[in-house]
């Protein structure tokens, strides 16, 4: 991932992606994933939905490759993190235990990294940070992480990509179906308009949808070959 890129976004405050109030979607759909005790959320920055899920009950670990970012959700909540070396990482706990966030890139990310796999995943921010070339690797890493069966609440934002250029970037339905649908059981929650803010207001982008989706890890036939590991290694 383009580190110094969202260091600079960081920086000089350009974070419109950074909402300051739990995201309307996962509140109306968080009973979908009420029995995941276990959340992963990549590239979260200092979401307030990770402060959301963790008030409802879940463990919750993120992933941020941005260090100003991490040390301000810990400011912001008030509370003190241990640092420990974790691989490529760096793992930021809570004392608690209940909330933990990965110094580090989200590509990079394994279930030796996040104590075993995860019951669901939360991306609100994620996909649609993620330019088109880099999106099946990033599909691979929360493969990795995601125990079977496992859920994954995905909100997505589709707009006229050639009027103004990502992140975050434009996300179709078909895009969704392509990316995820040999690994996944896609149901569609919701959508609907959606203002983007300033930055496609000033390129004329009047037309935005935003979607959210619950997708289901499919079970692996014990006859079936892995796509994950085909594609990692080449055909066995």
């Amino acid at each position: 991932m383009e580190r110094a890129f969202w260091e600079e976004r960081w920086q000089q405050r350009q974070i419109g992606f950074h909402e300051g109030r739990p995201n309307v979607l996962l509140q109306r759909h968080i009973s979908r994933i009420a029995e995941c005790k276990r959340v992963y959320a990549p590239l979260c920055g200092k979401s307030v939905d990770l402060v959301f899920l963790r008030a409802c009950g879940h463990t919750v670990i993120g992933s941020e490759v941005v260090r100003a970012a991490i040390l301000e959700l810990f400011a912001d909540l008030e509370e003190t993190a241990t640092e420990t070396a974790l691989g490529p990482f760096v793992k930021h706990a809570s004392l608690s235990g209940d909330l933990a966030i990965l110094e580090g890139d989200a590509l990079e990310v394994g279930p030796e990294h996040t104590d075993g796999e995860v019951d669901a995943i939360y991306d609100r921010a994620a996909l649609v940070a993620l330019d088109p070339p880099t999106r099946a690797t990033y599909v691979e890493a929360l493969l990795r992480v995601l125990r079977p069966e496992g859920l994954v609440f995905l909100v997505t934002f589709e707009y006229a990509q050639d009027k103004v250029k990502g992140p975050p970037w434009s996300v179709s339905l078909a895009d969704v179906h392509a990316l995820y649908s040999e690994c996944f059981a896609i149901e569609l929650l919701e959508e609907g308009p959606s203002t983007g803010g300033p930055k496609f207001a000033a390129a004329g982008v009047t037309d935005l949808t935003e979607r959210a989706f619950l997708l289901r890890k499919k079970p692996l036939p014990k006859d079936r070959i892995d796509p994950l590991e085909t594609r990692r290694d080449g055909p066995i």
